[in-house]
């Protein structure tokens, strides 16, 4: 399950992804626009995101593994609660952040950090 860091709302603009081409073409890719969401900070385990039950993936390279090793920090992912699944088991979409997922999970860590978008 998730633990709540700052429950929000948090404002679009105020989060360290604020103008991420990625994170904008994620959100409108699920049906959402950037600039009217908010979020909560969370830190939820990597085995309840959809996309990290096939990682890690060899493809993406090592160098986000390494860069959390030597102690860098970097920024949350970002999450939608997968409502189809969420009843049986509680899972996460991922909407940005497939690298440092799966930097994670070449590290062996059991948790990341997330800003969930709220949704109604």
């Amino acid at each position: 399950m998730e633990d709540v860091i700052d429950p929000g709302p948090i404002p679009y603009a105020a989060i360290e992804l604020y103008g991420d081409p990625d994170l904008e073409h994620g959100l409108r890719h699920a049906g959402f626009e950037p600039d009217q969401t908010t979020y909560r900070l969370i830190d939820i385990p990597l085995k309840s995101i959809n996309d990290a039950a096939s990682m890690p993936w060899p493809r993406l390279g090592l160098d986000l593994a390494n860069a959390i090793g030597d102690g860098a920090v970097l920024p949350p992912i970002v999450v939608m609660r997968n409502y189809k699944t969420w009843a049986v088991r509680h899972t996460w979409a991922l909407l940005d952040g497939v690298n440092r997922t799966n930097a994670y999970v070449v590290l062996g860590r059991e948790r990341i950090r997330a800003y969930e978008v709220l949704q109604d």
